[in-house]
């Protein structure tokens, strides 16, 4: 769809929105067009998608004057779009990433394909067609805890002397592939002459209107094994956490990352500053779900070890990838504090978000 009165602006930042039906994605158009901003968004399906997204951002009360849908894939030569697409895309000046694959049990090639290569195509693409200024990726809280990346293998002074096989065996496939994309993005972006910005965002829960969430996404998860009791002991102890963010939030924060010159070429954690140890979580979705909490605990060690069993790991409906997510130490939320000093960003309830998100999903799974 193409709508006659949309205008570029000069003094805002034409954006180009890569994986704009994922859940950041299109959580991050409805903030960007809040703000104003000239938005092209990438879709893969056209037919399909567009209806669905317009649909849901009018919802939302939002004009669509100033969104456009462009037919691509990030895995593809040239994305895939058109040469009259390409025209159309000339002022973009801004590019954000929130495109990937996300499941457990992925093979290296499938994460890769997608969460590496895909990134790094969109990012030459973009830059080969497009006036690209600032490049915007989204990654995840596990790239900002260095003894996390270094057990991994990760060689942290020569990425490019990392044995990747080796990190991808020990992290499985998914955060393995955000790991890889994460150095391969700058790489790319500091031989394109690209300002580049990277944002880690926490485990993303729903806003605290709607609570929604896709039910792919790790705390929809959690609340739906809650919700079936098939979480019969919590996988970790008292000290362990489950970072959070709001998506609304995160998306606020992407916006304004992208035009703070502080953060060029700099990444930035995003996370709630109000965290609930995992008993304190499951506890609070348990209550909204009326069901009850699972009060025993079983050690991360142990219960990697009992996964391994593949049939043990499919009737649990867990896998040892998901672990890794739940921490004990803090997370440095200094650069994030400065951050929202210097745009007056304050965030919102993050428990009046879980409740909402457990709502969500008790309703639709």
């Amino acid at each position: 769809m193409d709508h006659n009165n949309f205008k570029i602006q000069q003094d805002k930042p034409v954006a180009l929105v890569a994986g704009a039906t994922g859940f950041i994605g299109r959580y991050l158009i409805l903030e960007l067009l809040k703000q104003g901003h000239s938005v092209f968004a990438l879709v893969r399906n056209q037919a399909k998608q567009q209806t669905i997204l317009m649909h849901w951002l009018s919802q939302k009360g939002i004009s669509l004057d100033q969104l456009i849908f462009i037919q691509g894939d990030i895995t593809q030569v040239d994305l895939a779009i058109s040469r009259e697409d390409w025209d159309k895309l000339k002022s973009v000046n801004t590019l954000y990433n929130s495109s990937g694959l996300f499941a457990w049990n992925l093979s290296m090639q499938q994460a890769r394909t997608v969460n590496v290569k895909g990134a790094l195509n969109l990012l030459d693409c973009v830059h080969q067609h497009c006036d690209l200024k600032r490049a915007v990726h989204v990654s995840g809280y596990m790239l900002t805890i260095q003894s996390h990346l270094e057990q991994a293998g990760v060689c942290l002074d020569r990425p490019d002397k990392t044995n990747w096989l080796a990190v991808y065996q020990h992290l499985g496939a998914y955060e393995a592939s955000k790991v890889e994309a994460h150095f391969a993005w700058i790489q790319q972006a500091q031989q394109l002459s690209v300002d580049w910005t990277i944002i880690h965002p926490a485990t993303v829960v729903g806003d605290e209107e709607s609570g929604e969430i896709p039910t792919n996404q790790p705390i929809a998860q959690m609340i739906d094994l809650l919700k079936r009791g098939k979480m019969s002991a919590i996988p970790a102890t008292a000290q362990h956490y489950l970072p959070l963010i709001r998506v609304d939030d995160l998306c606020q924060i992407m916006v304004k990352a992208s035009m703070d010159q502080d953060l060029v070429n700099q990444s930035m954690l995003v996370v709630s500053e109000h965290q609930l140890s995992l008993p304190q979580l499951t506890g609070m979705i348990a209550a909204q779900l009326q069901v009850k909490a699972p009060t025993r605990q079983v050690p991360i060690g142990l219960l990697k070890l009992i996964l391994k069993w593949q049939w043990l790991a499919k009737k649990l409906e867990m896998s040892t990838e998901m672990l890794d997510f739940l921490r004990t130490e803090p997370l440095e939320q200094a650069d994030l504090q400065q951050f929202k000093q210097r745009w007056q960003i304050s965030t919102g309830n993050v428990e009046v978000a879980i409740r909402k998100t457990t709502d969500w999903i008790n309703q639709v799974s």
